[in-house]
């Protein structure tokens, strides 16, 4: 069963790179961001960080959902850009620990989203993520592409965000956790 999802996954990061780097100039690095700290102080990595943040209820959650960041040291770097300069592969990685808050009945839990994401930004507008590790994923209510809800990942995942702002996740190898039903 591991080797089937190793394989299904290697399937699907093939046609996601292939697809990308059709588009990709041959610099483009195809290596995942390093997940250790020490190894992101060079090779064009720069400190970003997540702010604390309060979505409306409906907008993901039927609550209000709250984000309190509890450990914040995340790293990213362009990979490669387009011609006007405008980031055409980025990778993101470092700590983030987050406590989520269901703003009407006050339950909160932390969770860790310490995890590598690679994005392919496509000439259209799509963008294609590589999620390894944890990661927070929020998907709005009322997308058409994939349950609404405000996800933590574990595992390995691929995420497409198409024009219109319909969010699909067709490659799913690992657990998701839906805060939306933990603090309701």
């Amino acid at each position: 069963m591991r080797t089937k999802k190793a394989l299904s996954l290697a399937a699907a990061l093939t046609l996601v790179t292939a697809t990308s780097a059709a588009a990709a100039p041959a610099s483009a690095a195809p290596a995942p961001a390093p997940a250790p700290e020490r190894a992101l102080s060079g090779g064009g990595w720069e400190p970003t960080s997540t702010p604390p943040f309060v979505l409306p209820a409906g907008q993901i959650c039927p609550f209000e959902l709250k984000g309190d960041i509890v450990a914040d040291r995340e790293w990213m770097r362009t990979v490669a850009t387009f011609p006007d300069g405008k980031p055409q592969v980025q990778d993101f990685a470092g700590v983030l620990v987050i406590r989520f808050t269901n703003t009407s009945n006050k339950r909160s839990v932390v969770r860790d989203a310490t995890g590598t994401i690679r994005v392919y930004h496509l000439p259209d507008g799509t963008r294609i993520q590589q999620l390894h590790g944890h990661n927070a994923l929020p998907v709005r209510a009322a997308n058409t592409g994939f349950p609404g809800g405000d996800y933590i990942t574990s595992g390995d995942f691929v995420v497409i965000d198409r024009p219109g702002g319909v969010r699909e996740v067709p490659v799913r190898l690992g657990k998701m956790e839906n805060l939306c039903k933990t603090l309701a």
